[in-house]
């Protein structure tokens, strides 16, 4: 057993839910990691992305970050965004 297993091994044993919430991070870092990617094949900077969203670039930065918690509205328009309105998120059951 590694750090990294220790790691969640202590904090599944405060949080029973916290696998399944690890898991949930790793899959929104991943859909970000995808946008940006999407938005660079697009050639978009994160200025004409902002102003497609009307908020500021800090705003996109912020998202692109995946330090900030995005509401799945705001994240949604960044994939409409980046995607050039070809593409939204869709929530279907796992």
């Amino acid at each position: 057993m590694d750090d990294l297993d220790r790691s969640i091994a202590r904090r599944t044993a405060k949080n029973p839910r916290y696998p399944e919430m690890l898991q949930a991070e790793i899959r929104r870092q991943r859909l970000i990691a995808a946008l940006i990617t999407e938005r660079k094949a697009n050639h978009l900077t994160q200025a004409q992305v902002a102003a497609e969203m009307n908020v500021s670039q800090s705003v996109v930065a912020e998202i692109e970050s995946s330090k900030a918690d995005v509401r799945y509205s705001t994240l949604d328009r960044y994939a409409e965004a980046v995607t050039k309105h070809k593409k939204r998120l869709d929530l279907t059951p796992a």
